[in-house]
């Protein structure tokens, strides 16, 4: 098994303190699509399918393409034994892509259909005492053109001819997001290798240190790098919640070729973190309405400044205004909606929490019948603590903190 440890302490060979954080969680991220009605898994008396990344168990995944072809191992899941033999058929449905994009906010290229070649055709049986499919490889070939700072949708679509088998419309699709890697380092140090995550306080140290760590194999000793921290803050001239960047914070975003970009042409991923900043905006009390427009700004940023996703920190936040249409009480549940949102609007990036406050691992909540392990890629503890898996999360993707 993979040690599951976060490290903060001070590190010497550095000019001031950074904060590392040591982890155990795989190089592909989760993504949700919103869904569109009950949850597949509520009856128990219907036989509900749903079509599911293997390893994830999620119904989209992103795909780091490291060579010319890559296969990615799906599966077919039904809630129950079906009792009789079930018939289906995974196809690429092109038309899907233009629906994901439309229901993240999101502009996918379509990886082209003819570089995709699904095991046995697509067509698979289930016996009646199976639950899960064997398992269906889709294989990607790369095609001329492929960029690399652009994600690319493999839409899949299941069907079934059996009678008594339903499909609800989001359980029947699934996407794969495709990154061409095949020219970028890599600081995977193999698959049962502890992965770190270093906290960086910017305000007092040049992310670029992080170069100088390397295992005795020559692989950057640092997965991802949190940029600790950016805050959310309440505009009062324009009410609106927005991001807001100290001096160096934004020191850093405008000079991010010299700064942030070298850290992930090296392999590593960059993260921001998003922090309270002692006034009524803050990570867990925000509405619904307001937990959605802040995620599209969150998206937007990522987007503009080309970094890997966001951290959430629920500290030094006043209370909310309530009369605030943006804010709400401060709760797991607004914690948890925040999340989910920025899943729902940037699929292909990390989300994270650091667990304290209202927003602890443990306590997040289903959402839209959507999972806490589906919209949260890990968790890390606060100090000397430990972070314990929510709904539908695994200890992989907890994170331990050391002194």
């Amino acid at each position: 098994m993979n040690t599951l440890y976060t490290i903060k302490r001070n590190l010497l060979a550095l000019p001031l303190a950074m904060l590392a954080m040591a982890m155990a969680t795989s190089c592909e991220e989760e993504a949700i699509v919103r869904s569109s009605g009950e949850s597949p898994y509520t009856g128990i008396t219907e036989v509900k399918g749903q079509l599911i990344d293997k390893d994830t168990r999620q119904n989209s995944s992103v795909v780091e393409m490291r060579g010319d072809e890559y296969t990615a191992n799906v599966t077919f899941k039904l809630s129950t034994r079906p009792q009789k033999g079930v018939d289906i058929k995974v196809a690429v449905d092109e038309a899907y892509a233009t629906t994901y994009n439309e229901l993240h906010g999101t502009d996918f290229g379509l990886f082209p259909s003819a570089n995709v070649s699904i095991a046995n055709d697509g067509v698979f049986l289930l016996a009646p005492d199976e639950q899960t499919s064997p398992e269906i490889g889709v294989t990607l070939t790369a095609f001329e053109g492929m960029e690399e700072d652009q994600t690319y949708i493999v839409p899949l679509t299941v069907t079934s001819a059996t009678e008594g088998i339903t499909l609800a419309e989001d359980a029947q699709h699934m996407a794969l997001l495709v990154k061409d890697c095949r020219n970028m380092p890599t600081t995977d140090k193999g698959p049962d290798a502890v992965k770190t995550v270093l906290y960086f306080e910017v305000n007092d140290v040049n992310p670029l240190n992080a170069l100088e760590f390397k295992t005795e194999s020559g692989k950057y000793f640092f997965d991802h790098v949190v940029l600790f921290a950016a805050n959310i803050n309440w505009d009062a001239a324009r009410k609106r919640v927005y991001v807001y960047n100290n001096a160096n914070v934004q020191f850093l975003l405008d000079n991010n070729e010299q700064y942030l970009q070298p850290l992930r042409k090296a392999g590593m991923k960059v993260i921001i973190s998003i922090l309270g900043n002692h006034d009524e905006a803050g990570v867990a009390q925000l509405s619904d309405w307001g937990a959605r427009e802040f995620a599209k700004e969150l998206a937007a940023y990522c987007n503009a400044y080309n970094l890997d996703g966001v951290a959430f920190d629920d500290e030094y936040s006043d209370d909310p205004d309530l009369s605030n249409p943006w804010l709400a009480e401060t709760s797991q549940y607004a914690g948890s909606r925040l999340m989910y949102e920025c899943k729902a609007a940037m699929p292909d990036k990390i989300v994270s929490l650091y667990s304290l406050g209202s927003m602890l691992s443990y306590e997040l909540e289903v959402i839209d019948g959507i999972k806490p392990g589906q919209y949260c890629d890990y968790a890390v503890a606060d100090y000397n603590r430990k972070a314990d898996p929510g709904t539908g999360m695994t200890l992989k993707t907890m994170r331990r903190n050391v002194h």
